[in-house]
């Protein structure tokens, strides 16, 4: 199984029109080996730190416009599952990470354990290769829809980053007109 191609196709593509920041945030983290993709053992990984991106931009949207954050570790398990990837293997890699706290009792707790502390590391990760100001004008500008007289529909993260370079007065007032989101980024993006 190619777990890039599953990676882009099952849960990057989900809501396409979150997809170019999705794909954006990965060739970041694949650069800094935060995503390792092409080595055997570490699809699971990647699945996990995919969701993470997924709920990270799921609680932006949930802080901005008050819409229920759907992503949880249901999720990790739906896509794991259908990668080919049963409870064993992923409790399996939970014992493996330091700082997943393992339940031995409770494999959905040890599963909410583990999407959440990759989502912790994924938003340290996220700061630490983008500033602030710029997580804030990517989530905003992937979940919002800009209607003029026509709606933005980007092709790949290069027409995001455009669209943005274009429009970072407008991007700057929407940080002042929801300064408790750019709180959020700015704090961590603790979920």
């Amino acid at each position: 199984m190619d777990i890039e191609e599953f990676i882009e196709d099952a849960i990057f593509s989900e809501k396409d029109e979150h997809r170019c920041f999705y794909m954006l945030i990965w060739e970041s983290f694949k650069e800094i080996g935060y995503a390792i993709t092409d080595e055997e053992g570490y699809e699971i990984d990647a699945i996990i730190k995919a969701v993470s991106l997924q709920n990270l931009l799921g609680e932006f949207v949930y802080r901005l416009y008050d819409e229920i954050n759907e992503t949880g570790f249901e999720d990790v398990l739906d896509y794991c599952e259908s990668a080919g990837y049963g409870e064993e293997e992923i409790l399996e890699y939970c014992k493996s990470r330091q700082g997943i706290e393992v339940d031995e009792e409770d494999f959905e707790l040890t599963v909410k354990n583990a999407l959440d502390y990759v989502t912790e590391t994924s938003a340290d990760k996220m700061l630490e290769e983008f500033s602030a100001d710029d997580l804030f004008d990517y989530m905003f500008t992937a979940t919002y829809a800009f209607e003029q007289d026509f709606t933005f529909d980007f092709e790949d993260s290069e027409e995001l980053q455009a669209f943005i370079e274009t429009n970072h007065e407008q991007l700057d007032n929407y940080k002042e007109e929801y300064p408790s989101v750019m709180s959020w980024v700015e704090g961590g993006m603790i979920c």
